[in-house]
Formats: C-alpha cells, structure tokens, sequence
C-alpha cells in the first residue's frame, strides 16, 4: 500500500467511476479553499489505483509545517476498507509532506435511524437524543473501520452535538431509489405536503439561477444569517464556489423563489454522481407565508429524481431529540421529508508531531 501525488485529471477520472463521492472531495475543491494549499493523492496497492484523496495543507507562518485535512474522504474503490495499511501509507505521506497533524472525515456510514423510530423518540419523553434509541440499521464495515482507526493510533474528534471543527457526523438524507414524484411526496409529513401546496396556491415560481444572481441569493442569505445568528460567507466566496465546481462539468446548481417580485427563499445545491446535496439555504421574513423554502425543497428534490439520483442530502443535523434543546427543530424539519437520520464515522485525526499538534489545539480552544 502506498500514497503519491497524481493528477487532477486521475484524480476526477477515478471520482466518476464511482457511483457517489463527496464534492469536498473533488479536485475542484480545492479551487475554492484558496486559503489552503491542495494536492491530489492516489492510493495504490501495488499498481492498482484503490482509492484518491483531496488532501489540504493550512501552513503554520514561520515554521513550514502543515496541519493537513483530507474532508469527507479518502474516496474508496467498493470492497476496499479504510484499514491499518491504508491508514498508515496515509500518515507516511503526509508525514514526508511536513505535516504535523493529519486529519480525515470519512463519510462512511455506521448507524441509521428511520423516520417512524425519530417520530416515536420525538413524541415520547424518554428518549433525549439519537444516541439513546435504538437503530434500525448498523453497518459492521464501519464498526471494523472505527476499531483499526484506535488501533492505528487514531484519535476521533467528532463533538456530542454532531458538530465538531469539521464536517457533521450527524446527517439527514432521503432516499430516491424506485421513487417519482408522487410516491415522494406521499413519504412526506402533512406539514411539508400542506406547505408545498400553499407555495403553489400562492404562486410561488421556483427557478434555476445563474452565476449573475448569486447575489440575489446572497442577499436572502445576509438576511438568514443575522436571523439565524452565523457568520455568512462573502459573495465571492460562492461565486468562486460556482466557477471551480461548474468549470469542466456542472456540479453546482442555484435555486431561486419568487414571490410578488421578490424572491423570497433561495438555494444552492450540488451533485456528485448519483448523490445530491442541499448545501446552502436562505429565506426572508418578507413572503414566510408563502411557503417558499418548502417550495425550494420540492424543486431540488423534484431536480435530482430528474437526474436519477439515490439520495437527496439535507446534510447536518444534531442528534438531540430534546424538547427544550434549541436544534431539535432542525431534525423535526427534516424528518417531515420521510427520510433517515445517518452516523456516519466522522473526522478522526494522528498526531505526527506531538509538540506542533499540541499548539494547535491550544490555539483552536483559545480562539472559541
């Protein structure tokens, strides 16, 4: 087992081959991260090319050595496991890269609860979290993924709420597979089908969006963020994320709702193979009555069946299944769609430089 570096072409050759790999993954990505320096690596076992990774170096100023972070990755060929071999060629290179500390955010899955299970959980009083019921699904690969990572030395960083310093271990999917749009929509909660109807009695007009009205999203978003209370990202930021992702191929689509002249809601969503991702969303106070971030929703959900995809992604949530805790609507909201709660493994990291890597997160809990 060994990694080296490859290039962009092998890297996004090797992603299409597979029938789902994360957009963080993508050569592209690292088009848009310009704060961090990107390679793209391949894993062999001997000649054969198993697996890619987009690897990011955020350089320590003075001293040349690198935290490094491959997310929501490596990307595996089917039937190859995130082993100690596999692990340990990883920590080789990036060891002869000058890192310091290396982390990854494998997205494999490990545990999965249904819709009916969260319901249930969410009308008792008992159960407080995911964390506390039982699952519908546990995958054994993952669980043997987690036991070579400890005994590989390595450390996982995922937090109790599902949000950590990197990506959510906590997410919400829908699945697509054998659905059309009437059987989706017969899955989805009296809520969402009440809503989405008032969207269409109101004449919510949902479209596709172009790179000059990004900032026709980007307004609502501004809106959504100091409702919301998170620090927004700037508009070059998704208009950089349109170039890279949308320069060889299209990945990156942008949804806007309007309603009496304004748009009211607005998205933007991704696809890597058959996977779909909802990734940013925005709303106005102006035309909540409309309805138009359920009318948005339907429209991606309705876009991605057009493009034959298995899962629709609705991306983090927490586990919390609390009344009282302020993130349980997130899970509620997403649970009207009639889709699965996922585990996935997270983001696990080794150290290489114990001495380096101890500054760091001294430095990350002094800047919280």
């Amino acid at each position: 087992m060994r990694v080296e570096r490859i290039t962009r072409e092998a890297h996004s050759q090797f992603i299409l081959e597979q029938s789902s790999a994360s957009f963080l993954q993508l050569p592209e990505w690292g088009d848009v991260k310009r704060e961090w320096r990107a390679e793209s690596l391949g894993i062999y076992s001997e000649s054969d090319l198993i697996g890619v990774a987009l690897i990011l170096y955020r350089a320590i100023p003075k001293i040349g050595r690198s935290f490094a972070y491959i997310p929501e990755g490596p990307v595996l060929s089917p039937n190859i496991s995130l082993d100690h071999a596999l692990l340990t060629a990883l920590q080789i290179y990036a060891k002869s890269a000058g890192a310091f500390l290396l982390r990854i955010g494998t997205p494999l899955p490990v545990r999965e609860w249904s819709t009916e299970k969260i319901k249930d959980a969410l009308a008792s009083t008992e159960a407080t979290s995911l964390n506390s019921i039982e699952p519908d699904r546990v995958d054994q690969g993952a669980l043997k993924a987690i036991s070579e990572l400890q005994r590989a030395g390595w450390r996982n960083i995922n937090t109790s709420d599902g949000f950590g310093e990197g990506q959510p271990n906590f997410l919400f999917q829908l699945t697509l597979v054998n659905k059309d749009r009437e059987s989706l929509l017969a899955g989805f909660n009296q809520l969402w089908r009440r809503n989405i109807k008032k969207a269409e009695k109101e004449g919510v007009e949902v479209r596709r969006g172009t790179r000059a009205e990004l900032d026709l999203f980007h307004l609502a978003y501004l809106e959504t963020a100091k409702r919301d209370g998170f620090i927004p990202r700037p508009l070059h930021y998704f208009e950089r994320m349109w170039d890279a992702l949308n320069a060889s191929r299209e990945h990156l689509y942008l949804f806007l709702a309007q309603w009496q002249g304004e748009i009211i809601a607005s998205s933007i969503a991704i696809q890597v193979g058959d996977h779909y991702w909802y990734s940013y969303g925005a709303s106005t106070a102006f035309g909540r009555e409309a309805r138009g971030s359920n009318a948005v929703q339907w429209a991606m959900m309705s876009d991605a069946l057009d493009r034959s995809c298995a899962i629709y992604d609705l991306r983090g949530i927490t586990p919390t299944l609390d009344p009282n805790d302020p993130h349980v609507g997130l899970i509620q909201f997403k649970v009207g769609t009639g889709g699965y709660a996922r585990e996935v493994i997270g983001e696990w990291e080794v150290v290489i430089s114990p001495l380096l890597a101890k500054a760091f997160h001294l430095y990350l809990r002094l800047r919280k």
